[in-house]
Parts: structure tokens; C-alpha cells; sequence
């Protein structure tokens, strides 16, 4: 149901979940330039201390405002994405905005171009204000770099967002943007998704174009949408894959996926695993999720305590992520006295690699593939905590961070559908983000499931 113009009163607009909003400044109830200057507000408030942009273009975003406005005006329409305020990610490019890749080598960079899907953003009516924080090429556990600084966390200044697309979670968490995008090689959607208290989604793995990806490995490295809710991601998703996303998440299942096995029946099963690949998961973390299980019950789930043995994944996804720094390099070729630490390191254990090291990693992600095609035989999903400790300090040297990533690193070399969505908060009184991972295709599915325990969860949408 829309929501009217005093209801939405009683609120800033740009804490209003995008989909609402396109549908007020769809029916003119509010003009897309007033929804921009609710944003431009917050951010004049809150990015001071959050950091999480590396350039805004706030100039810009109102002049397409105002053009959109008269589009509007005369009953025209931009697309799905008309009049909302969107943020991009800095390793992805944008035209004639500067796209810094993090990168102390890229700190003027203008690119002529926008990447693929950052062009369909656009041409579906989004309001571009500005490019989102990201460590250096995307390789780091905290965002931050030389150029732009720490970004924070929305919902307490001394923790971390993780990386590498927390600019982007904090962006969306503090409302200074509706929408944004991100990038996934090992949980750099979902993680930050998770410490920020928003949905972060991971798609099939090539599903959405993207240039600098490990050629070994195709689809290990993948945008993906970042938003309030799972309707918001949902509706970025489609632009992003270029209409190849499933016409409406909500629409029953219609033939096989991918994997050529049939869709998951009316009933989920759903394997539940608190510890995937022997993760080091807090207990208070596994407090917080636990009710998401009740409500999986209640839902008409059939839960049972389960995880494919794909530990070696691990390994050849190290492997892979060097690989893909790799590929950044030849693509780029950036300055490398003018780059930090972290990308010297991975692109050192590229160099180090073998032939026999890419050909253990092709063998272990051939029968993982193969692995979980059948433990997706007898299951609908797996879910597992996204993160498996509390969010650290923003400040937290990468050397230093404990955090288990397993649950989130498990997934990209299997090019696997993920999302991580809101569904608790740890003893800390910090969000708690749960992952819902379905087989190769099933984009669909996972994006259904999660709307459903999103609704029926404290504080889910209506």
C-alpha cells in the first residue's frame, strides 16, 4: 500500500524505503528534487563523521532532478529507478565522475564511461549524488584508504563496517542514500550489509557484467544491490542485471534452475548451520539469529541442522582472490609505488602462485560445484550467520582482525546466490545480518524467502 503524503510527513522521505518512494513521486506526491534535498539534508548531517563517500555530486543529482521533475510533468517516465537518490561504489566507473578505485593511483581519475550496469542505473532514472567508500581496488576487510579516510558505522562511530563496500552500508544505514551498489569477491556485500543493519545480495555469479574478474574463475567477482529492504534490493537488481533478473521476486518458481534440478517446492527445506565450514561463530551472535529460526518454522520451513563439507573451498578461493587482484593489475595497470599494502601483498601471492596451485583450485572448484548440486538435491537453502563475530573497531589494522569470514567466503567460487538480511541485534545492541544461500539460478527464491522472514521478523516491512 502507498503510503500518503502525511504519513510520510511524519518522517524524513529519505528514511522511507526506496519502493515507497518511487511509488509517491510516481503518483506526484512528491517531486523527485524534494526527495534529492531530504538526502542532500541527512548527508550534510551525518557524513561528516560517517566518510562514507569518496565524491559527491550533489550539483549534478539536482539538475537531474529537476530534469526528471518535468519529465514527470508530462507524464513521462524514466524507468523503475525514477527520481531516486542512488550512490555508486568508487571501484566501479562513472562518466565524467571521478572514480578513485580507492587507489592513491586513480586519486584524479575521470573516467568517459560508466561500467555496464552503473549505465542502466542511470538510464532507468536513478539520481547518481555521489561514489561511495571502498578500500583500495576492493582487497580489505576495513573501508578505508589513502585518499578518503575510516568509514564508520552508522550505529556507533568506534566500530567498523567491514569492507569493502561500507561506504555503501553506511550510506544506505543512515539514510543519505536509497539506494547503492556494491561488489562481492569474499562477503563485500554482505558483511558490511550485516554490521550496518541492512540487506546486502550477492547474485548467481556472471549474472550481472563485470570487467575486472578473475579469468580462471568467471563470475567470482559480482556487483550486487545494497538497501533498506528486500523489495529495495529486489528493485535494483533487475536494473542491474539488465532485465535478467526474475520479472517479480514475489511470482511463484517456473522452471528449473540453472543446475537443470527443479525448484524448491511449496514447502523450503531449509539447512540450518550456525558454524558452516567449522566457523568460529560468537554465541551472542548465535543468540541473536535464533529467533529467525522460529520464524523459518512458522513460515512452513522444514529446518534441519545441516552444511555441505566444502572446507577446501576456502583454499582455492584464497587462491582465486590473489588471481583477481591479478586481473585488476593487467586491466588497470595502476602505479604500484602510489598503492597500498594490502594490494602489494595479494598481487605478491599471485606471483608466487603455480600452475599446480590453479590446477588444485580448478579441481576443488570443479567437485565443489559438483558437491553442492547434490546437497542442493535434498535442499532448498542453506542459511548461516553472515558474520560470525561482533563488528571490531574501525580503526583495526587489517593484520590484526580475527573475524571468521568462512560463512561468507564459502559462497563466491560456487558462484552462489546470497543474501544477508536484518534479523536480530547482538548484546552489544548492534544489527546481526542472517544469510539466506540458494543453488546456482535460484536468485528468485532467495530474494522470496528472504521478503517472507523479513516481514514476519521484529521491525520487518509491511
Amino acid at each position: 500500500m502507498v503510503e500518503d503524503v502525511a504519513t510520510a510527513s511524519t518522517r524524513m522521505l529519505c528514511d522511507l524505503p526506496a519502493v515507497r518512494l518511487a511509488d509517491l513521486i510516481r503518483l506526484r506526491e512528491v517531486s523527485s528534487l524534494e526527495v534529492l534535498e531530504s538526502h542532500i539534508e541527512r548527508i550534510e548531517r551525518r557524513e561528516p563523521e560517517l566518510t562514507a563517500f569518496v565524491t559527491l555530486d550533489l550539483a549534478a543529482a539536482r539538475k537531474r532532478a529537476m530534469k526528471l521533475d518535468h519529465q514527470a510533468a508530462r507524464g513521462e517516465y524514466a524507468g523503475p529507478l525514477h527520481g531516486l537518490p542512488t550512490a555508486i561504489k568508487d571501484t566501479f566507473t562513472t562518466k565524467f565522475l571521478r572514480t578513485t578505485f580507492g587507489s592513491r593511483a586513480f586519486a584524479e581519475h575521470v573516467p568517459r564511461e560508466d561500467a555496464t550496469h552503473v549505465a542502466r542505473i542511470r538510464a532507468a532514472g536513478a539520481v547518481i549524488i555521489g561514489k561511495t567508500n571502498t578500500p583500495e581496488f576492493a582487497f580489505g576487510s576495513q573501508t578505508t584508504n589513502e585518499i578518503t579516510g575510516v568509514t564508520r558505522n552508522p550505529h556507533d562511530l568506534s566500530r567498523t563496517v567491514a569492507g569493502s563496500s561500507g561506504g555503501a552500508a553506511a550510506a544506505v544505514a543512515s539514510g543519505m542514500a536509497a539506494l547503492c551498489d556494491g561488489s562481492d569477491l569474499g562477503g563485500s556485500i554482505r558483511s558490511p550489509a550485516a554490521w550496518c543493519g541492512i540487506v546486502g545480495f550477492r547474485p548467481s555469479g556472471g549474472l550481472i557484467a563485470m570487467a575486472a574478474n578473475a579469468r580462471q574463475f568467471p563470475g567470482l567477482h559480482t556487483p550486487g544491490p545494497m538497501a533498506r529492504t528486500v523489495a529495495d534490493v529486489a528493485l535494483l537488481f533487475r536494473v542491474m542485471a539488465g532485465g535478467s533478473g526474475p520479472p517479480s521476486f514475489c511470482e511463484p518458481d517456473r522452471g528449473p534452475c540453472e543446475d537443470g534440478t527443479e525448484v524448491h517446492s511449496s514447502e523450503p527445506r531449509v539447512a540450518w548451520n550456525m558454524t558452516p565450514g567449522e566457523a568460529r561463530t560468537d554465541r551472542r551472535v548465535i543468540a541473536a539469529l535464533g529467533n529467525a529460526r522460529r520464524a523459518l518454522e512458522n513460515l512452513g520451513c522444514h529446518v534441519v541442522e545441516e552444511a555441505p563439507e566444502i572446507a577446501e573451498v576456502l583454499a582455492a578461493h584464497k587462491f582465486a582472490r590473489a588471481e583477481a587482484a591479478r586481473e585488476i593489475h593487467r586491466l588497470y595497470k595502476p602505479d604500484l609505488d602510489r598503492c597500498g599494502p594490502e594490494f602489494k601483498a595479494l598481487l605478491q601471492a599471485a606471483e608466487r602462485g603455480t600452475f599446480e596451485d590453479l590446477e588444485r583450485a580448478r579441481r576443488v572448484h570443479a567437485a565443489s560445484r559438483t558437491c553442492i548440486a547434490k546437497f542442493f538435491e535434498q535442499h532448498d537453502f542453506m542459511v548461516w550467520p553472515t558474520t560470525t563475530g561482533l563488528a571490531f573497531d574501525a580503526e583495526l589494522p587489517n593484520t590484526k582482525i580475527t573475524e571468521d569470514w568462512r560463512p561468507v567466503e564459502l559462497t563466491p567460487l560456487l558462484g552462489l546466490p546470497a543474501i544477508s538480511i536484518p534479523v536480530g541485534r547482538t548484546e552489544d545492541g548492534l544489527p546481526a545480518g542472517l544469510q539466506i544461500i540458494g543453488r546456482r539460478g535460484d536468485d528468485a527464491g532467495v530474494l522470496r524467502l528472504a521478503d517472507r522472514l523479513e516481514c514476519c521478523m521484529p521491525g520487518g516491512s509491511s
